[in-house]
């Protein structure tokens, strides 16, 4: 079992301080003020892809905001996780794909990828296949809205650093290992999980992600002709500064 899908029956509280109201917001702001599409959901409504759902937190947010919603994830027991949350009176489309192989129905109007999972994509050459694919998924207007671990997020708060998170049914303990020279920080991960508060799982994973600076960005914007239409500080309207742990863009394909 991967340690997405151990973590899944208790991401929600692993995430406690993740305010999905808050994010979709922001997200929801960005639409507004960059893009540039018709709508083509149901009834004119803009289309969103939620690369990385995970449970959907912020996917069924989204959907609550007026968008078709489409959520894409690799892990099928966080799409579960996501299904229930969503219940039966929604319209959300759940996909179990890897982001960076996409293989829709269709081309959509805003992709989103949050919470850093651009970073959880450590090959390159995987990167590379993701600002590729916008060319057929991604409508003219259309915005592809990210998130990236910033360079102090890798450097001081992970860097050789140890952190826990313990409830009565979760605990997770990870200790991090940032090379600088790769780009990639390990965090080796132990988790216990309990659904009759008696016997307790184990699960032991290492999970790699990847620092990309803004000239990586640039670069594949660039070559795969997306317009950078914004850079933004952690949930800010303002350009990213050094205490960032979080940094945003709003990338759009030119009508």
């Amino acid at each position: 079992m991967s340690a997405y899908d151990f973590l899944a029956g208790y991401y929600d509280a692993f995430q406690q301080d993740l305010d999905p109201v808050k994010w979709a917001d922001y997200v929801v702001y960005l639409t507004e003020r960059y893009g540039k599409f018709k709508g083509d959901g149901e009834n004119g409504k803009p289309l969103l892809c939620d690369l990385g759902c995970g449970t959907g937190l912020v996917t069924c947010e989204l959907s609550k905001r007026g968008f078709d919603t489409i959520g894409v994830d690799n892990s099928p027991a966080m799409l579960d996780q996501a299904r229930s949350r969503a219940g039966k009176n929604t319209k959300i489309l759940w996909l179990s794909q890897d982001m960076t192989r996409l293989d829709l129905f269709g081309s959509v109007d805003v992709f989103v990828s949050l919470l850093d999972t651009v970073n959880h994509i450590t090959d390159p050459k995987a990167l590379d296949r993701l600002f590729k694919s916008f060319r057929n998924f991604l409508n003219p207007g259309g915005l592809f809205i990210f998130d990236l671990a910033s360079g102090k997020h890798f450097r001081e708060t992970l860097a050789g650093n140890f952190f826990y998170s313990i409830d009565d049914e979760f605990a997770v303990l990870w200790e991090n290992d940032y090379d600088e020279r790769s780009c990639l920080n390990t965090a080796s991960l132990t988790m216990f999980g309990t659904e009759d508060g008696e016997n307790y799982s184990r699960c032991d994973e290492d999970i790699t992600e990847r620092y990309y600076t803004d000239e990586t960005v640039r670069s594949l914007a660039q070559k795969y002709g997306l317009e950078v239409a914004g850079v933004f500080g952690d949930l800010k309207k303002r350009k990213p500064n050094e205490k960032d742990e979080r940094i945003f863009y709003c990338l759009r394909r030119p009508l």
